[in-house]
């Protein structure tokens, strides 16, 4: 297992919680909680920072010791066919998949379900909300954004990092239940795997500074992860006038809670609800250290993104419109002062998303009210979003591979 000091690396700003500066406060009110700094859920963000996926860690580990790609091509065969299609498998890999091969007895299948669906009615607001408000505000943080800054991972490699998420999603939502055997439950798999390896070359390294941000892709996180998936998700869609019922949040919770763990994440340190899901988002928000040059780079990556993925005169054009969209998407959701410090543009005609806001609202109530209407939007937003995807990633197979060294996939 990777771990530094049992003490909370610098990065923690947990005074911020005993006396909250003006902007947490506010962030308090908006989202409706109250946090204390000896909280239970305090306690275990903060431990979380110096903790990270043992039983992958141990997995790649031993992997490191074998004939090159012998251990890859074991754990390929548990992901695709399970322990039973690898009978000699060795302790690190049943330590692995055996607490997976039953789901735990909390899953609810239906809640998986109507999350899934619920994701899909929502179209390419979707994407729109996990890029502008999710990804650009997880980057504020210049400790939790260290290993893509080290890497590489969305400075010189924007496009090809943004297609493997977008694939990730697709196929949890595909999943429909995340079945064991779905692409779904193997995207997660896979993903952990990448994790454990970026995390293993990255402690090696002499500029990785511990005391400073803790165990590269930590358990904290990694749980900040799943909540921009699902709570932090949940809230941008609100601005933007979307509607959901009780049972629609905290199915997407439970679902991105049920992926959270067959990543790697622990229980105990993801929210589980919309409710808790709030008090986490306001936990990371104020005890993370603001932006740095990592994270400006890394978010005026993303944020030029449509402009790169443009062609000729015209679709530039459209992709300018787009980039100031986005914009102003993330300077209603996140506040001014969150995206001038990772160093977007100013837009100043942001306020008059609060105009489609309301008229998105009044087409949420009425959807809500007409017979079929509903259904007309899942398979609209699922079309939508399968279109938007297959343009980013096309027939190309998403490997999920460390981006800085991809010698080290096939020595695992």
């Amino acid at each position: 297992m990777i771990s530094a000091s049992l003490e909370a690396p610098s990065r923690w700003r947990g005074d911020q919680l005993v006396a909250p500066p003006a902007r947490g406060r506010l962030i308090a009110r908006v989202l409706g909680v109250r946090v204390r700094a000896d909280d239970p859920d305090v306690i275990r963000l903060r431990e979380g920072l110096t903790r990270s996926d043992p039983v992958a860690d141990a997995f790649v580990a031993w992997s490191s010791e074998q004939p090159q790609g012998h251990g890859r091509r074991l754990f390929e065969a548990a992901v695709e066919g399970g322990l039973a299609a690898v009978p000699e498998a060795p302790e690190p890999l049943v330590r692995w998949f055996e607490p997976l091969e039953r789901a735990p007895a909390w899953v609810d299948r239906a809640a998986l379900r109507l999350a899934c669906r619920t994701s899909w009615r929502t179209g390419t607001d979707t994407g729109l909300v996990l890029s502008a408000t999710a990804l650009m505000g997880g980057y504020r943080s210049s400790a939790a954004v260290k290993p893509l800054a080290m890497t590489g991972a969305l400075d010189r490699m924007v496009v090809r990092r943004i297609a493997e998420t977008s694939r990730f999603v697709l196929d949890v939502l595909e999943s429909g239940t995340m079945e064991r055997r779905s692409a779904g439950f193997k995207s997660a798999c896979r993903v952990r795997l990448m994790h454990a390896l970026v995390r293993r070359s990255l402690a090696k390294r002499s500029d990785w500074d511990a005391r400073a941000w803790g165990v590269p892709i930590n358990q904290t996180d990694m749980a900040a992860t799943q909540l921009e998936f699902s709570a932090i998700y949940l809230f941008g869609l609100t601005a933007l006038g979307y509607r959901f019922t009780p049972a629609e949040r905290d199915a997407i919770m439970h679902l991105w809670r049920y992926v959270g763990v067959v990543m790697g994440v622990d229980d105990t340190i993801m929210a589980h609800t919309y409710a808790e899901g709030r008090r986490h988002m306001y936990i990371h928000a104020v005890t993370n250290p603001p932006a740095d040059d990592d994270s400006r780079s890394l978010a005026r990556a993303l944020h030029e993104l449509p402009e790169r993925l443009a062609e000729g005169p015209e679709g530039r054009a459209f992709a300018r419109l787009q980039m100031r969209y986005r914009t102003a998407v993330s300077r209603l959701t996140l506040g001014n002062e969150a995206v001038d410090d990772i160093g977007l543009p100013a837009e100043p005609l942001y306020p008059l998303l609060a105009l489609q806001s309301l008229g998105r609202f009044g087409l949420e109530t009425l959807r809500r009210r007409l017979p079929m209407a509903t259904e007309f939007a899942v398979q609209r937003g699922r079309a939508l979003q399968r279109g938007v995807i297959a343009g980013l990633v096309g027939d190309t197979a998403v490997r999920y591979v460390p981006y800085a060294d991809r010698r080290a996939a096939t020595s695992a």
